[in-house]
């Protein structure tokens, strides 16, 4: 079955059948970003990137190593910045955006074990 998609879902979701979800969503935006929201994510990302070395709770960073929407190298340096001494830098290899909802079911299940593990070993 082909399902019809833009690039921007061929990006985030890798799996056939998440496609068509996304494909019959109505309320999906179909269109380019918008600049306003382009602006704002680049405002943020900025702030960001000057605060890092300033986060000082326990964090666990997910990122993947085939991700064209974020970037793994502000993973790494918030991992390698932040003041926290609990602090987890997890790297999905091969797996892109949407690291719980787009990929293969067998992949969200990793990840989701993988943070539920992170969380459990905190509650003790």
């Amino acid at each position: 079955m082909t399902v019809p998609t833009t690039n921007l879902l061929d990006k985030f979701v890798k799996a056939l059948e998440k496609k068509l979800i996304g494909v019959l969503n109505t309320m999906r935006y179909n269109g380019k970003p918008r600049l306003g929201t382009v602006k704002e994510v680049l405002r943020v990302t900025i702030y960001v990137n000057k605060h890092l070395c300033d986060v000082s709770i326990s964090s666990i960073v997910i990122n993947s190593s085939a991700d064209v929407v974020t970037n793994l190298d502000v993973s790494r340096e918030l991992s390698e910045q932040a003041k926290s001494k609990d602090k987890t830098l997890k790297i999905y290899d091969g797996m892109v955006h949407s690291l719980l909802s787009g990929k293969p079911n067998e992949n969200v299940e990793i990840v989701r074990c993988d943070i539920l593990l992170w969380l459990n070993d905190r509650c003790k």
